[in-house]
């Protein structure tokens, strides 16, 4: 999976990176990194939350990408470690 013209976007905090510096990392990548998920985003990057601040375990943005995904738009779900390995080794 490249980042190259993908649509990205993210949800919780990432270990390496905070999310303007991810935000520059994709662009800077060739991807086009978006605060929110939309029917153009093609991948979400779920990083980690505070428990106590999402009781159902799962934030607004990873709900949205689900709804889309159920309706048949292909948005592919990945975590931040995967998201790293990504920007790091491709």
């Amino acid at each position: 999976m490249k980042l190259a013209g993908k649509h990205i976007a993210i949800t919780g905090a990432l270990m390496f990176y905070t999310r303007a510096e991810a935000f520059a990392e994709i662009a800077a990548a060739g991807g086009i990194p978006q605060s929110s998920v939309t029917r153009e985003t093609e991948i979400l990057v779920v990083g980690n939350y505070h428990k106590n601040a999402i009781p159902d375990g799962k934030s607004r943005k990873l709900k949205t990408a689900e709804r889309y995904i159920a309706c048949g738009i292909k948005i592919d779900i990945i975590t931040g470690e995967m998201f790293l390995r990504l920007l790091w080794w491709t």
